[in-house]
């Protein structure tokens, strides 16, 4: 064991390994419920995730240690300073953010200053390729919310560190998510206590998730990679609609599979995370699904960015451009290039575009053609702009093009897609059972068979079958990450 973990060490520890696994949870599980102390439990979790964030990149520990000092200074400072809050609100939030620009959008602001100096034949500037760290949109935003929530409330302000540095760094949703807004999870900080049905609970979540990520997304990821990774001329419409289909429900197990194993982790701690996903593409709007995709993400930019810039009470001028800002920043807060700008303003645009044409009417009852409709549009839409969303703008038209059946090569006309099948990425036939349980499962229909369980003898049978199934997918899971080194990552752009 010491010599796998020291063999490790320097790898990014992430939830679906065997080092998280079979030593880190374990000795962090047992040592927490060892001491009986809240105080000793919080500096057991604080150690720990500071262990958790240092696995792979050590230096960026002290990154972090240094922004958990200087938001603590700055809460405490708006809570104290009546007058001076609002000032103080600004520097933090310019520090927080300060920070963040120079690591994830200092290089890309040097590529757009290029563009422009491009255009006008002057010098360009020198490259700048900075290592972001891992997860810094997470906790930053944290930190953000926490400042916020000081602002409007100064009794929030927190003056134990360790509490504040617990509630930065709390590993579980520390590199992927969900972000936890302050104010719902301060008091769970210094009172909260765990009962074995939470833990079990957490546990099942936690077994859920894994087998998201490790049996689904890693499965649609392998194929996705394969295909956006050959020559874009050896493949033709099907497989790219197979690719974007992969990576559909790739971001899909992999972002939910994350924040189910998070919730599910912090029950075991006692905490209680909110909802981070809600079966997106069940949604029947544009609108509906960003009620149901990364949850934490629009809750936080609806209740610290639209409605302090006004809302919709300002008028309809106004609330349009405040959505449009909304959506521009959510795509950048993905990623430092232009296709996810481009991602985040095409959602608004639909977004709105659905606003205007449709005026919601609870009293109505909504036409069953209409709602097909909705679903089908929908989802097609968000499958193509997730191409965008995968690929470089140059790569992303390409590849929608390929799936209306026109092939460019941007430098030939445009011509109708011929190619020859066997120098086309091959698609194991046992993809084709992933995706079908992938699709299936991306939907809520087992919500509708749960009146079933209220027969006490059918509700203990399907309780047996449940952990049956767990320990199952447990041991599958373990197995695939022991016999298989592809276990991709995809929040290093986060």
């Amino acid at each position: 064991m010491i010599f796998y973990i020291i063999y490790r060490y320097g790898e990014i520890m992430l939830f679906s390994s065997i080092s998280f696994l079979v030593f880190f949870l374990p000795v962090i599980l047992i040592l927490y419920y060892i001491i009986p102390n809240l105080f000793y439990k919080n500096c057991i979790l604080f150690l720990a995730s500071l262990l958790f964030y240092a696995w792979g990149e050590p230096k960026f520990v002290f990154l972090m240690l240094a922004s958990i000092i200087v938001n603590y200074t700055f809460g405490l400072l708006i809570g104290k300073n009546g007058k001076h809050k609002k000032l103080f609100l600004i520097i933090g939030i310019f520090i927080n953010l300060g920070i963040l620009f120079v690591f994830k959008y200092l290089g890309f602001s040097v590529k757009i200053i290029d563009i422009f100096l491009n255009a006008l034949h002057f010098k360009t500037l020198t490259a700048i390729n900075l290592i972001m760290p891992i997860g810094i949109s997470f906790y930053t935003f944290q930190e953000l919310s926490y400042l916020v929530d000081v602002y409007r409330n100064p009794e929030l302000a927190q003056k134990n560190f360790l509490n504040l540095g617990l509630y930065i760094t709390f590993f579980p949703q520390l590199i992927a998510g969900p972000i936890v807004r302050y104010h719902d999870i301060n008091e769970q900080i210094s009172a909260r206590k765990v009962t074995v049905d939470q833990f079990a609970d957490g546990w099942e979540r936690f077994i859920v998730g894994l087998s998201k990520k490790v049996l689904l997304a890693n499965a649609f990821a392998s194929v996705c990679d394969s295909i956006y990774g050959a020559d874009y001329l050896s493949y033709g419409t099907y497989k790219a609609w197979i690719a974007a289909i992969a990576y559909t429900l790739q971001i899909y197990y992999d972002f939910s599979g994350y924040s189910d194993m998070a919730i599910g982790l912090a029950k075991m701690f006692g905490f209680e995370l909110l909802e981070n996903f809600d079966y997106p593409y069940s949604a029947s709007s544009i609108t509906d699904f960003w009620k149901r995709w990364h949850i934490s993400l629009t809750n936080f930019f609806r209740d610290y960015v639209y409605i302090p810039l006004g809302g919709n009470r300002k008028g309809k001028a106004r609330t349009i451009l405040n959505r449009f800002i909304v959506f521009f920043t959510t795509g950048l807060w993905h990623g430092a290039d232009f296709n996810f700008i481009l991602w985040g303003l095409a959602h608004g645009t639909l977004m709105i575009t659905e606003r205007s044409i449709v005026k919601p009417n609870p009293d109505k009852k909504p036409n069953i053609f209409l709602k097909i409709f909705g679903h089908v549009y929908t989802l097609i839409f968000v499958i193509f702009l997730w191409v965008l969303f995968r690929n470089p703008i140059k790569m992303s038209i390409i590849q929608l093009l390929k799936m209306i059946g026109i092939n460019s090569s941007f430098v030939t006309h445009f011509q109708p897609i011929y190619f020859d099948e066997l120098l086309s990425p091959k698609v194991d036939p046992i993809f084709y059972i992933f995706l079908a349980v992938g699709i299936l499962f991306s939907f809520p229909w087992w919500r509708k068979f749960n009146f079933i369980c209220k027969n006490s003898t059918v509700a203990k049978v399907m309780n047996v079958l449940k952990y049956i199934c767990l320990i199952f997918l447990f041991v599958l899971c373990y197995a695939n990450l022991a016999g298989n080194s592809y276990n991709p990552f995809i929040y290093f752009r986060f």
